[in-house]
């Protein structure tokens, strides 16, 4: 399921972005904010630092996984000097893989119960370090993540993102209607 709900939103999500505009793709939205094209370099970042976290949460009783350095990533990788269609097909690839790796975890494995975690450090959403957790709350909390900055894009955007782990009582993404 998760991996449905990942590439409906991508399939949802291309055609916006093949349709953007090289120089104002590029533009950030105000002093000290990402442009469009940052935002989706963020979001190659987001993907392969989760993508190995994912990886390794189907091996053993502990979810604690390695933070990384948001705005330092988003410099470091120049994704202001790179063109839009590379970084956006770089984003469109690299969900696409991450995707297909989500279509394998089987539900035992997304639903095993863990106490030990750090999701409190590393998750969008909150999530206390006491509470038991799931791989599949991480996944989830990724795909709302992902919402969180694809709706910084395309406002109007909608997709369902809720896998059934837990819902947000954060209401900045406040999605009324859900897609099949």
């Amino acid at each position: 399921m998760p991996a449905a709900r990942l590439q409906k939103i991508l399939q949802d999500l291309a055609p916006r972005l093949a349709q953007e505009d090289e120089q104002a793709f590029g533009q950030p939205s105000g002093p000290g904010k990402w442009s469009k094209r940052q935002i989706l370099g963020h979001l190659i970042d987001s993907a392969y630092n989760n993508h190995q976290r994912f990886l390794r949460g189907q091996r053993g009783d502990a979810l604690v996984f390695q933070g990384y350095q948001q705005n330092e990533w988003v410099t470091l990788n120049r994704y202001h000097n790179r063109s839009s269609k590379e970084v956006i097909n770089t984003f469109l690839v690299v969900q696409e893989h991450l995707a297909h790796m989500l279509s394998r975890i089987p539900a035992e494995v997304l639903n095993k119960p863990i106490s030990q975690h750090n999701y409190q450090e590393i998750a969008m959403r909150s999530i206390d370090e006491k509470e038991t957790v799931s791989l599949g709350l991480l996944i989830e909390d990724y795909l709302y993540h992902l919402l969180h900055h694809i709706r910084q894009l395309y406002p109007d955007f909608e997709a369902e993102w809720y896998l059934g782990y837990r819902e947000s009582t954060d209401h900045r993404l406040n999605y009324n209607k859900r897609l099949v």
